[in-house]
């Protein structure tokens, strides 16, 4: 059994190492959401995000603009990087139990 516990204290070993990557990339990148609005014919993109308990939107740019291309990538990425850090921590919750609750 102790073989085991081993290969389990490896693996939350490697899985506390790969949330605290992934939680400093998440500090690198925005928060919120894209919101677009029309003004007139135009478009124009904002980021909304919560700021204690006010919605806050910072403008981005216009509809097809390098800036919302770019905005829009970096909060795919965020959402990607969340998806896998919420797994990531149900494993090592998993691997706890298989441990013993240490």
């Amino acid at each position: 059994m102790s073989i085991v516990k081993d290969i389990l204290r490896e693996e939350k070993e490697r899985l506390q190492n790969l949330c605290d990557k992934y939680e400093r990339e998440l500090l690198a990148l925005p928060k919120g959401s894209l919101s677009k609005k029309q003004r007139g014919n135009q478009w124009y993109y904002y980021i909304a995000f919560r700021e204690g308990s006010n919605v806050q939107f910072r403008y981005i740019g216009k509809e097809g603009s390098k800036q919302v291309r770019e905005m829009r990538e970096k909060i795919l990425q965020r959402r990607k990087i969340e998806k896998q850090l919420k797994e990531i921590k149900q494993n090592m919750r998993e691997i706890e139990k298989g441990l013993g609750g240490k």
